[in-house]
């Protein structure tokens, strides 16, 4: 584990820093935010030092004392500099999608720097406290973070990925910036909580049965299902839509997935009810099944309700209306 991750240092800095929690707003990290320490190959560089000194004062080598004190110097100064790359940025969190369970929740943070002076070689990562050496490196595979350079009076974006396993609300982990610019020999890193945090929908459910009878409005005329007997046209490809209803070989032809459409009798109406899935399903099937049906459902333009336990959201259409459905069953509990 390194230390810049250790529980133990992150309650220390919260501490020297005086704060808690999360931080709205625009973040500066002045100089008491950013702490420094030598690399591995900086203690390996210090012990090679101690080495050289030893024996230009054993063997009285004048040559020996000033190649010591000018490569000690020049570290001390690289010191400054690491230092100096880090401090004085601010850091704002800009913005976070809503994803489905098992994608990856991308949460970007906007990184300003005021002054003349281009800020090189930022590496942006989760602090996360894993204890097991397996999950280790499972997550440094799976968050390796992202390296920006920052220019003079400007700003660039950091996008940090999250992988996702369960529905529900997370937020943004505790971010650790860190430099080891320029000479690799020292590692100024700050830590950032960023107020940011998405809905992670349930995953829709592979093989969903078709979507159930809906009742006529009472309107004559047509719209769009994902089922039927004459082919409508096609609509681009949106997350979550079933792979059985992309237009294969109209994505052979271009870059781009679409979704076939079919004429549907009537301006049907769905009620997508909890209650009324099979009994042997338990919740978290049960709510698959309804984001497959809300995505459907959306996908060939219907009006449907939602009904859960404690939660009712009338008809309606639309991408809000999509997004108050999914959002309701990722946040759902008996």
């Amino acid at each position: 584990m390194s230390l810049t991750t250790h529980p133990l240092s992150i309650r220390i800095g919260d501490w020297i820093a005086g704060r808690s929690g999360v931080e709205h707003g625009e973040v500066l990290l002045d100089r008491k935010r950013v702490y420094i320490l030598p690399t591995r190959a900086g203690v390996v560089f210090g012990a090679a030092m101690i080495v050289l000194l030893i024996g230009s004062i054993n063997y009285a080598l004048q040559l020996g004392f000033l190649l010591t004190f000018l490569v000690t110097s020049m570290a001390l100064v690289g010191m400054h500099h690491t230092h100096r790359n880090l401090a004085r940025v601010t850091l704002r969190g800009q913005r976070a999608d809503n994803v489905f369970a098992g994608d990856v929740a991308t949460f970007e943070l906007l990184v300003t720097n005021p002054t003349v002076e281009a800020r090189q070689a930022l590496h942006f990562s989760f602090a996360l406290h894993l204890k097991r050496k397996v999950d280790r490196k499972r997550a440094a595979h799976d968050m390796p973070g992202a390296w920006i350079d920052v220019p003079a009076r400007g700003s660039a974006v950091a996008r940090l990925g999250l992988p996702t396993r369960r529905r529900g609300r997370l937020g943004c982990p505790r971010v650790r910036v860190e430099t080891r610019f320029p000479f690799g020999l020292w590692q100024a890193w700050a830590y950032y909580a960023s107020p940011l945090s998405v809905v992670v929908y349930p995953a829709p459910e592979e093989d969903a049965p078709p979507l159930p009878v809906a009742g006529g409005s009472g309107r004559e005329g047509a719209g769009m299902a994902a089922s039927g007997d004459e082919f409508a046209g096609v609509r681009p490809y949106q997350a979550g839509d079933p792979q059985k209803m992309i237009a294969w070989r109209l994505a052979a032809r271009s870059d781009e997935l679409s979704i076939k459409l079919f004429e549907s009798p009537t301006g049907s109406e769905l009620a997508l009810d909890y209650a009324q899935q099979p009994a042997h399903l338990d919740t978290e099937a049960r709510l698959s099944r309804l984001t497959r049906w809300v995505l459907m459902a959306e996908a060939a333009q219907l009006r449907y309700a939602l009904t859960l336990p404690g939660v009712r959201i009338d008809l309606g259409s639309g991408a809000g209306h999509r997004e108050r459905c999914l959002t309701a069953l990722a946040l759902f509990s008996e």
